[in-house]
């Protein structure tokens, strides 16, 4: 089981963004997965952005390290 770690700009991000319940159960789907060392679905993983929630991470020794979150246009002006 990882540690998790949030960088400074991850809980400014979160702190605006606005769930709806199912991306908010994805997104702790998903980290919980991260945690566990588990594999993501393929939904999760590379595929055309269309007003996606993105999370930016790393996963760095026993650590997932949450960088951002928010969507395309708000991570990449």
């Amino acid at each position: 089981m990882l540690k998790v770690k949030r960088h400074k700009l991850f809980i400014k991000d979160f702190r605006n963004i606005k769930f709806s319940d199912q991306h908010f159960t994805k997104f702790v789907s998903y980290i919980s997965k991260l945690i566990e060392k588990q594999p993501l679905p393929k939904e999760a993983l590379d595929h055309a952005l269309s007003g996606d929630l993105l999370v930016i991470y790393l996963i760095d020794d026993d650590t997932l390290n949450l960088i951002r979150i928010g969507s395309h246009s708000q991570l990449f002006k």
